[in-house]
């Protein structure tokens, strides 16, 4: 899912720094100083040093996710720079006029070459293409994303050492099925977790890693959006983001799917609430599956099996098991923060 490059309308390809000048190791300390005394201190605390200049951001990508980020960013800190990228002159039109950020483009290295951070709020399987894209033409940022899948993309970008360092997997577990810049939130990352999989612990001492400094910098930019960060390994985040969420959102499809058209009528709460999700993106979704397909399937046939056994004790008159099986259930779901709960599914949440 990630041969090619980017379409030209959303990203250059072209390295536009002198030829043959290898990217710098490591992440300028200065700057790096300055934009974590910026994100790390609420508007009413004092810095504790006077920056060059406030940090300036790039969201790639205004969708409901990328535009929250501004927007939750804008309400923290009111003198961040925000430069938006987006194919439809109309999104990028709305989000200017309606203050989610400062300056608007269709051009990629355009939004990218004068700014600090980068956040990558495309569909999972644009990401890594969009990363090196960006990390080749603009060697002194550094980037994360909001994908719900992370292994994929972690070793794609890691094919790539010099970008890797600069680069943080992020994940915020947090959505809507409404899909949009119109309908971002600043408070969509208010007490979610967020994770991160920085390549320092995905990958064996001798393959890429992130600058821990980057990595110190990107947990102190989702902070800032109001979200808990929390660190794991690219291939545990998809095994439990399978079973979490993922599995979820097809389970509720098929469920929606089933509904004939003389039931519609009949349909109450409980139907609606357990399919809600189901009204996520069909094009985002189907790039989630493919991103994390094995993960996805492992979840699904142990979802298959749990099924036939529930089959076979209502079949058999085993009435004390179902009861058993559904308090359970029960009480999982009332142990599950309500915070976590009400995270959905068109962003991959």
């Amino acid at each position: 899912m990630h041969a090619g490059n980017p379409k030209s309308s959303d990203a250059g390809d072209e390295f536009s720094g002198t030829p043959g000048e290898d990217p710098p190791p490591r992440w300028e300390e200065a700057r790096r100083s300055d934009i974590l005394s910026f994100v790390s201190t609420s508007p009413q605390e004092p810095l504790s040093r006077t920056p060059t200049s406030p940090p300036s951001v790039a969201i790639v990508g205004l969708g409901l996710l990328g535009g929250s980020v501004a927007l939750a960013l804008r309400q923290t800190h009111p003198d961040i720079r925000i430069v938006g990228c987006a194919r439809r002159e109309e999104t990028r039109q709305f989000a200017i006029e309606n203050g989610v950020v400062d300056s608007a483009t269709d051009d990629l290295i355009a939004a990218c070459s004068d700014v600090d951070i980068v956040v990558i709020a495309t569909p999972v399987d644009q990401i890594a293409d969009t990363a090196v894209t960006i990390g080749r033409a603009c060697p002194r940022v550094v980037m994360t994303d909001v994908g719900s899948t992370k292994l994929g993309i972690t070793q794609a970008v890691a094919e790539h050492p010099e970008i890797a360092a600069r680069f943080v997997a992020a994940h915020p577990i947090a959505g809507s099925e409404k899909t949009g810049i119109q309908n971002s939130r600043a408070d969509l990352f208010q007490g979610r977790p967020i994770v991160i999989t920085p390549l320092e612990i995905a990958a064996p001492s001798d393959s890429p890693a992130t600058d821990s400094g980057v990595i110190h910098t990107i947990e102190e930019f989702w902070r800032a959006t109001g979200g808990h960060v929390t660190r794991m390994t690219p291939q545990r985040h998809d095994e439990l983001l399978a079973i979490s969420s993922h599995m979820p959102h097809l389970m509720a499809s098929l469920i929606a799917g089933q509904l004939p058209e003389e039931a519609r009528p009949l349909a109450g709460t409980g139907w609606l609430s357990t399919t809600r999700i189901a009204a996520g993106a069909p094009g985002l979704w189907t790039a989630i599956v493919a991103e994390n397909r094995s993960a996805i399937v492992a979840a699904l046939k142990s979802t298959q099996a749990e099924l036939d056994v529930l089959i076979q004790r209502i079949e058999n008159h085993e009435d004390e098991a179902v009861r058993d099986w559904l308090t359970v259930a029960q009480t999982t779901r009332q142990n599950t923060p309500s915070s976590q709960s009400t995270a959905s599914s068109s962003a991959g949440g």
